[in-house]
């Protein structure tokens, strides 16, 4: 664990829980061998929550595919096995993803907040997948994704809320859960990149000129507390999600952005820690799916303005 290896921030390993920069490219979050496995974790998670479906969209036998923001690639991968026909050209600003790929697959190191080099109307499948606090600008990127989709194709995006929720009114203002949003947006403002794209999303895609707009949204338990037996199950998976996910969610942020030291993340850590687990608190993340079609033979609509 990080603990082990470090004792200030200045000894924080360059790589580890740095921001990463690649061109002008930036992300928050760390690259390591940790990260790649609560990559692993939310991936067999949004797979139970769609019920074993790699996306929602009505596409049938793509011929070209883009994902955008990759990761270690395990979607992709996934979606090449299951369409061996489809070409899929999966991007990120790290160079995590494992060295053999099916032929059909591409990974590329790219930003996609830079000027793409694709051609126009070259995609029939757009996948966007948890890039929160990872754009600055996203009526650009969705701008771009319209314009480089062929008509007809559709763009898929599913992204999960950073402020948690109860329905019982476990959850008050001033606890520990109200702390951790207004942490992660705040520190996302001042990084200059939105962690509340789930709640903006489905509005940006319709300003960009999408049509057929649909938002499927889904609650993540954090914690086994459900009755249900699937959301309990969402409900475990998720407690490991944060449980391994929660000091490299937070370490950049909060010291570089927020001004924190690491023993004081470290304290907070522990106190957030102790909070998933007390049974009292209903704790959910808001999870939504949004998928939309670009419209055949017509102009995608003029720049109303950014929005980050």
């Amino acid at each position: 664990m990080a603990e082990d290896i470090m004792r200030t921030v200045c000894a924080i390993p360059r790589g580890l829980f740095e921001l990463i920069n690649v061109g002008d490219g930036q992300y928050w979050a760390p690259n390591d061998a940790q990260a790649a496995s609560i990559e692993s974790i939310s991936h067999h998670i949004f797979l139970l929550t769609l019920n074993d479906k790699l996306f929602v969209a009505p596409i049938n036998n793509p011929k070209r595919v883009l994902d955008i923001g990759t990761g270690i690639g395990i979607w992709a991968l996934d979606f090449a096995d299951q369409f061996p026909s489809t070409e899929i050209i999966a991007t990120d600003l790290s160079p995590i993803q494992p060295d053999c790929a099916p032929p059909n697959l591409r990974f590329e190191i790219d930003d996609c907040c830079s000027v793409w080099v694709y051609p126009k109307n070259d995609f029939d499948f757009i996948h966007i997948r948890l890039l929160y606090a990872s754009v600055a600008d996203w009526p650009v990127l969705y701008r771009e994704c319209y314009d480089h989709l062929t008509p007809g194709g559709y763009i898929e995006q599913l992204e999960m809320s950073v402020v948690p929720k109860s329905d019982d009114g476990s959850l008050e203002p001033g606890d520990m859960w109200d702390e951790f949003a207004k942490l992660a947006i705040e520190s996302g403002e001042r990084f200059g990149k939105t962690f509340l794209i789930q709640e903006r999303m489905k509005d940006l895609i319709t300003q960009a000129g999408f049509e057929d707009v649909v938002e499927l949204k889904y609650k993540w338990p954090i914690g086994a507390w459900s009755t249900d037996q699937k959301l309990k199950d969402l409900g475990n998976w998720n407690m490991h999600h944060w449980n391994e996910g929660l000091e490299g969610w937070n370490i950049a942020l909060l010291t570089r952005l927020m001004g924190w030291t690491y023993n004081q993340v470290k304290e907070w850590n522990a106190k957030m820690r102790l909070t998933m687990r007390d049974r009292r608190y209903h704790a959910y993340q808001e999870v939504s799916v949004v998928y939309a079609r670009k419209p055949m033979g017509r102009s995608r609509p003029a720049s109303t303005g950014a929005d980050s």
